[in-house]
């Protein structure tokens, strides 16, 4: 026997009656629940409806909560149907592509085979417009969370975090070490895509809801590329997608998700470090650092890789077809140049070198070098982001983050560190591309990932744009990742979707 109620629902508060009373057939008590569920793509829903049913016996009931699309027109095949819950409370996160669905809960006493139901309706939406990605890993494999702050995003009311969308999404975790995730948004046009890394895995999903687009040999023309993605970038000014994979460099300029694919690598004697900076130059593409020369070097629209010129006034602080040194940081700066932070291939020298790679090669690309090696802690430091609001750089060590005045004095001071049981794992300013409708907090939010050996940890800190200075408590502490690989920001853009 089944008992089917008509219910609505709307994120009301939940009024269920959970008594157990005594009765021959379990019945289901919805008292204060209504039918119709709207919920945004891969967060928890929870239902909590009531039983009738003799409290000595309620051992035997079996709880089958399953979801299946809606039927429309004249569809007529029945839905597949997946099993999201097996307890009488159900609260799961929804992964499923957004639409229509039906969601049932099937009550059977398992003595007598009696069952009782009670179906709703279950709309999945979407709300991955603007926020913050971060890839993080466990035993099983790398995933993605998804948080929406106040403090990121000035239009919501109240914070957010969606859990493992990568796997709701795909149906398994990301394969592999964990790597990177970087956005592919192109205002007024219908790049809008995400790429997440690791390093046997890349896959493309969407910017709007997550969902699968291609992966692996789906991004090469070319049969049998070895799987290896290291870097990615879109530049905001060349409009190339770019990426390095084995060491190799290939990039793109397509708008269609579908049709994005890279052709070969560019061709040359190189292997490149994991870094890419981005140019205005359709002549260069994106700069990038030789490891087997030490030199820099970009690929042109011929897809051949080739040396930017050699220095055409001796004013130039340094010559970027000989730097000789070890790159381990790069990062956009202000007015248009990148940070290049390196070591030198022996002793405890660091440095950062100044580059201007946002024009046409002119020879005049050396804007400054800096001697790093005086600065405390610095030959412990293993991350590099730069302010792209001021003469501001930072340095993390394990435990410390460092404010880095690079253009004034050349001197760093402590900005913020992390209880002594962390470690720092990753660092980002949060820096929208594009920024749209997020101008107000572009480059004022500093987001470190942390690890204990158990629990990952980001922190969500307020800098000043300009000065770079860091509030010294934080705004926000999320706890419950992975050990935290990549955060970064995800912008909406302006124009199509």
């Amino acid at each position: 026997m089944f008992l089917l109620l008509g219910l609505t629902y709307s994120c009301k508060k939940d009024l269920g009656n959970y008594e157990y009373t005594d009765t021959a057939v379990p019945r289901l008590d919805t008292t204060g629940i209504s039918a119709n569920f709207s919920i945004e793509r891969y967060a928890v829903l929870t239902i909590n409806p009531g039983i009738q049913f003799n409290a000595a016996d309620t051992g035997r009931l079996n709880y089958q909560w399953l979801l299946y699309k809606a039927l429309s027109g004249s569809v007529t095949e029945p839905p597949a149907t997946k099993v999201i819950g097996t307890s009488r409370r159900l609260s799961t996160a929804i992964g499923e592509p957004i639409g229509s669905y039906q969601l049932e809960l099937v009550v059977t006493d398992t003595k007598n085979d009696l069952k009782s139901n009670v179906i709703f309706n279950l709309n999945i939406t979407t709300n991955l417009e603007y926020g913050v990605m971060v890839l993080h890993t466990r035993s099983n494999g790398g995933d993605v969370d998804f948080l929406i702050t106040r403090n990121a995003v000035p239009t919501v009311t109240a914070d957010r975090w969606l859990k493992n969308i990568y796997s709701q999404s795909q149906g398994m975790t990301l394969p592999g070490d964990a790597r990177f995730i970087e956005q592919s948004r192109k205002s007024n046009s219908t790049e809008n895509w995400i790429n997440v890394a690791s390093s046997t895995q890349i896959t493309r999903v969407s910017g709007s809801d997550f969902g699968f687009i291609r992966e692996n040999a789906g991004y090469f023309l070319r049969p049998a590329e070895v799987i290896n993605p290291q870097a990615y970038v879109l530049s905001t000014t060349s409009l190339f997608d770019m990426l390095i994979n084995n060491n190799r460099m290939y990039f793109i300029n397509s708008t269609d998700p579908r049709a994005a694919i890279f052709p070969g690598a560019v061709t040359g004697d190189y292997s490149l470090a994991p870094f890419i900076a981005e140019a205005s130059a359709s002549s260069i593409v994106g700069a990038v650092y030789d490891t087997k020369k030490l030199k820099f070097m970009h690929p042109v629209s011929s897809n051949v890789m080739v040396d930017f010129r050699t220095p055409a006034a001796s004013t130039q602080p340094f010559d970027l077809t000989n730097i000789g040194k070890t790159i381990i940081g790069m990062d956009r700066g202000f007015s248009n140049q990148t940070l290049n932070f390196f070591k030198d291939l022996t002793g405890n020298g660091r440095w950062l070198y100044v580059t201007n790679f946002n024009k046409a090669d002119d020879g005049l690309m050396a804007v400054a070098r800096y001697d790093m090696t005086a600065l405390p802690d610095v030959t412990n430091a293993t991350i590099f982001r730069s302010s792209e609001y001021g003469y501001a750089a930072f340095y993390a060590t394990a435990h410390d983050v460092y404010l880095y005045d690079y253009a004034g004095t050349n001197t760093a001071k402590k900005a913020f560190s992390v209880p002594a049981a962390e470690t720092i794992t990753s660092m980002k300013i949060f820096k929208p591309k594009p920024n749209f409708n997020l101008s107000a907090t572009d480059g004022r939010l500093l987001y470190i990932g942390t690890w204990d050996g158990a629990v990952g940890r980001v922190y969500e800190l307020r800098i000043n744009a300009v000065s770079g200075e860091v509030e010294p408590t934080a705004l926000n502490k999320f706890e419950g990742f992975g050990r935290v690989v990549d955060i970064t920001a995800k912008g909406r853009g302006a124009g199509t979707l």
